[in-house]
């Protein structure tokens, strides 16, 4: 449960995530009035991102900002605007779940710190393909990317955006006790230096590694957590992201991959038996929720992953013409990004039922 201390900074985070988009649109109004090329690159990078947060736009205005975006900014000599401006766009590809597009916007991103001899450059786009990585189960991969771009950090937020990476692939990796440490260091760091933005994606990967370290009924508590923070901050898309994970935790217990140590399993047998009982009908709410958002792509990859953990759940059930109908969605899907280890769950499990 969130400590009263918490429970205020998420307050924080709701009331300034609600001010957003009003100081986005003074700030569109100075960048239009002053009419250089700097101010209107700052302004668009700052609605890209709010767009990413708070504000999601149809696709075909993204495209339209992201041209804007990238046309301001490489008409100043600001390396610092032409390096973030990247970022954010491919940011927004990996909340979009367009993974081809966001490793585009993060090789750009890298070229430009190479040719403006900017290491914030190489630093953010080796971040962003950190999460590329571990949104498509590419953990050992995102560990090398976070550590690459820890290497090469200069700012704060590059430090903490290295950070933040490393620790979920290391829990991801089950090197649970280095991954947490590193994650609630992290969180103290951001509730201090009032970084709450930061504290999205540290608050699923701490509840999971819970689960990972065993105690799973507190882990799926706070992972309920999270995805209500979320909502609170009006950050529907990770809270969606948590939806998966939370559908992730339900189908390992279902379809019984993991044995667990004696003592453990007696400890949790009362969750267990509850999940195992409510867990097919808890999966179908939470992807229902996931795949009813209107502004989520339809062939995106956490489109896919969700079609994925449908075709899987219906697969341990023994119900094989929906668990075949699924899988073969999220292959179609999930193909466009290239061999990844999600993939390789797909095509395994249509493997293991024929097709």
């Amino acid at each position: 449960m969130a400590t009263p201390e918490q429970s205020v900074f998420s307050d924080e985070l709701v009331g300034t995530t609600r001010q957003t988009r009003a100081m986005q649109r003074e700030t569109s109004t100075i960048a239009d009035r002053l009419g250089d090329s700097r101010s209107k690159a700052y302004s668009l990078a700052g609605e890209i991102h709010v767009c990413t947060v708070i504000a999601p736009k149809p696709l075909h205005e993204l495209d339209i900002l992201k041209r804007e975006a990238i046309s301001a900014a490489s008409d100043t000599a600001d390396a610092y605007i032409q390096g973030w401006t990247r970022y954010v766009i491919g940011w927004e590809e990996i909340h979009r779940g367009r993974m081809n597009d966001a490793r585009d916007a993060a090789r750009e991103l890298m070229q430009v710190g190479r040719l403006l001899n900017d290491p914030r450059s190489t630093g953010q786009g080796l971040a962003l393909l950190t999460w590329i990585a571990l949104t498509s189960d590419s953990y050992a991969e995102a560990l090398e990317y976070s550590e690459q771009s820890l290497a090469v950090a200069v700012t704060p937020f590059d430090r903490g955006a290295a950070v933040n990476g490393k620790g979920c692939a290391l829990v991801l990796l089950r090197q649970t006790e280095e991954g947490a440490k590193l994650l609630e260091e992290d969180r103290r760091r951001c509730i201090t230096d009032s970084d709450l933005y930061a504290l999205a994606s540290t608050d699923a990967m701490l509840a999971i590694s819970k689960i990972f370290q065993g105690k799973i009924g507190e882990g799926i508590g706070l992972i309920e957590e999270a995805i209500l923070k979320r909502e609170q901050e009006d950050y529907r898309r990770v809270a969606d992201w948590t939806r998966l994970n939370l559908a992730e935790v339900y189908l390992q217990i279902i379809a019984g991959n993991e044995k667990l140590p004696l003592p453990t399993l007696l400890k949790n047998l009362p969750i267990l038996l509850k999940v195992m009982v409510t867990a097919s009908s808890r999966i179908r709410a939470l992807m229902t929720r996931v795949m009813e958002y209107p502004l989520l792509h339809p062939a995106g990859h956490h489109a896919g992953h969700a079609q994925m953990i449908l075709g899987l759940m219906y697969k341990a059930k023994k119900k094989r013409a929906l668990a075949v109908q699924h899988l073969t969605e999220a292959r179609w899907i999930l193909s466009q990004f290239g061999q990844t280890p999600m993939l390789a769950r797909v095509e395994t499990a249509l493997a293991e039922l024929g097709q």
